[in-house]
C-alpha cells in the first residue's frame, strides 16, 4: 500500500469541509471546515503541508464532488500551487452518485457537512479513480460556452411551451390547423401580436386578408391566399375567448414572445462565441467535417470529451485471454459512451436475464445531449446512419424515434472518438 495522504473535501458556496485519512483509513483529521475563499484555501493548504511534514507521506490524493462550480476555484488553486507541486498532488473529481452509492455500503449515517468529507476521502482511498483530474484550461472556455447554450436552449423550449398554453386560450385551433409552417415564424408572430382577436380576421374578405398577410410578411409568403383561408378556418374552429380574459392573455403572449426573441438573440450570440473559440482547437475542428455536425455540436462533443488520451491510460483486464492488456480505441469509445450515459446496463440474477435493458442516462448530460442532437443531423446527411436509424426504428416496438435516435447516437460515439484520436477529417465509406 502506498503511503499517501487521502483528503476528502465537501464543497458548498461558503465552506470547504475537509477530512484527512491515513493510508489505512484511520482519520488523521476527521473534520476541518475552511472558508471557500482565498483565505480559507490558504489555511487548508497549510494543514496539508503540516501533515506532509509530520508524517512523511509520499503524496496527496485530494477528492471532491462535482457539485455545480463550487469546487472549481479551489481545485484550480490546488493544481497551480507551487508549494504543493513537490508533494505529488493528485486531484480527483467524483460524481456525487459514486459517493452516494458508496455510502450505502456502510451502516446508516448522518447526511451532513461533517460526515460527507469522510466518505469522499474513503471512496477514493478504497476505489481510486483510474484517471486524475486536470484543469485543461484551454478547453474550459469552449465548455462554458456550449453548456451555456444548452442552458439557453432548455429555457427557450420551456418558454415556447408556456407560450403555447396561452396560445390555446387565444386560438385553440391555431397549432392544430397550422396556418403558418412555423408558429414562431416572423409572420405568425406578427399576426398573433398585432391582431388582438382572430374574430377580426374571420370578418375580413379573403382577398383583403391575403393582401394584408402578404404585406405583413414583407412579400415572403409563397401562397398568402392559402394562409388567409387557414387563418379564417382557425378563427371558426377556435373556442371564443371571454372579453375579460382577452387583454391579459394578449399581454402574456406578447411579453412571452419578447422573451423568446431575447433568448434566441442570446443563443445566436453564444454560437458566435463558440465559432470563434473553436478556431483554436484543430482536433475538434475535425468533427465539423462530419456531414450534419456543425460548430456547435462539434464543440459540445469535443469540449466535454476533453483529452482523449486519459481514456487510453492504464491496463484493462481481458476476460478472454485472462490477462491485462493496454487499453485501445474501442475501450476509449466504450468509456466515452458510458460517461455520456449511452449504455444499457445488464440486469440478471441466477438463471434470469432481463430482456428489456434501460438506458443508463447517468453521467454527463451535456455530452449526451450533443451526441443525440448531432446524430439526429447525421442521419439526414449520411446514408449509412440513415439506414441504421431506419433499421432500429423498424425493430422498436414502441417509442420508435427515441430508441432509434439514441442507438444512432451510440453508433456515432465510435466515429467521433476515432476522428479526435487520429486528428483527421471525416471520410465516407465510399472514399
Amino acid at each position: 500500500m502506498s503511503h499517501r495522504l487521502h483528503v476528502g473535501i465537501d464543497f458548498s458556496q461558503k465552506r470547504a469541509d475537509c477530512c484527512l485519512l491515513f493510508p489505512n483509513g484511520q482519520p488523521l483529521e476527521l473534520h476541518q471546515a475552511f472558508g471557500n475563499s482565498p483565505a480559507g484555501y490558504s489555511l487548508a493548504k497549510h494543514l496539508l503541508l503540516d501533515a506532509m511534514d509530520s508524517y512523511q507521506f509520499e503524496g496527496i490524493d485530494v477528492s471532491g464532488e462535482a457539485t455545480g462550480y463550487h469546487w472549481l476555484p479551489f481545485f484550480l488553486q490546488l493544481a497551480a500551487d507551487p508549494d504543493l507541486e513537490p508533494h505529488d498532488l493528485k486531484l480527483f473529481l467524483l460524481n456525487p452518485r459514486w459517493v452516494a452509492w458508496f455510502k450505502k455500503c456502510f451502516a446508516q449515517d448522518d447526511k451532513s457537512d461533517q460526515k460527507d468529507p469522510y466518505y469522499i476521502a474513503e471512496r477514493t482511498r478504497t476505489h481510486p479513480p483510474r484517471v486524475a483530474w486536470s484543469p485543461q484550461m484551454d478547453l474550459l472556455p469552449l465548455r462554458f460556452y456550449t453548456r451555456f447554450r444548452f442552458h439557453l436552449v432548455q429555457n427557450l423550449a420551456r418558454e415556447k411551451c408556456y407560450f403555447s398554453a396561452f396560445l390555446f386560450l387565444k386560438a385553440s385551433a391555431y397549432r392544430h390547423l397550422q396556418p403558418f409552417s412555423d408558429v414562431f415564424g416572423v409572420t405568425s408572430r406578427l399576426v398573433l401580436t398585432q391582431l388582438p382577436s382572430l374574430d377580426e380576421l374571420a370578418e375580413l374578405p379573403v382577398q383583403a386578408l391575403t393582401d394584408y398577410l402578404y404585406e405583413l410578411s414583407g412579400h415572403h409568403l409563397r401562397d398568402p391566399g392559402d394562409n388567409a383561408r387557414q387563418l379564417q378556418h382557425v378563427a371558426r374552429e377556435s373556442f371564443p375567448l371571454d372579453a375579460t380574459l382577452a387583454l391579459p392573455v394578449q399581454r402574456i403572449l406578447e411579453l412571452t414572445l419578447e422573451h423568446i426573441r431575447f433568448l434566441e438573440g442570446q443563443i445566436h450570440q453564444v454560437e458566435a462565441w463558440i465559432a470563434a473559440e473553436l478556431a483554436s482547437h484543430p482536433a475538434i475542428l475535425q468533427l465539423m467535417t462530419t456531414p450534419g455536425v456543425g460548430p456547435v455540436f462539434a464543440s459540445g462533443i469535443g469540449a466535454e470529451i476533453g483529452d482523449l488520451q486519459r481514456f487510453l491510460q492504464g491496463a484493462k483486464w481481458d476476460k478472454r485471454r485472462r490477462r491485462y492488456r493496454p487499453r485501445n480505441l474501442r475501450d476509449a469509445e466504450d468509456a466515452v459512451a458510458k460517461i455520456a450515459g449511452l449504455w444499457w446496463p445488464r440486469s440478471g440474477s441466477g438463471d434470469f436475464e432481463a430482456e428489456d435493458r434501460r438506458m443508463a442516462k447517468s453521467g454527463n448530460r451535456y455530452l449526451r445531449y450533443y451526441f443525440i442532437q448531432g446524430a439526429d443531423r447525421m442521419r439526414h446527411h449520411i446514408p449509412d446512419y440513415a439506414a441504421f436509424y431506419a433499421r432500429k426504428y423498424r425493430e422498436a416496438a414502441k417509442h420508435q424515434h427515441k430508441r432509434a435516435l439514441v442507438l444512432t447516437a451510440r453508433k456515432s460515439v465510435g466515429l467521433m472518438v476515432g476522428l479526435l484520436h487520429r486528428n483527421e477529417p471525416y471520410r465516407s465509406k465510399e472514399d
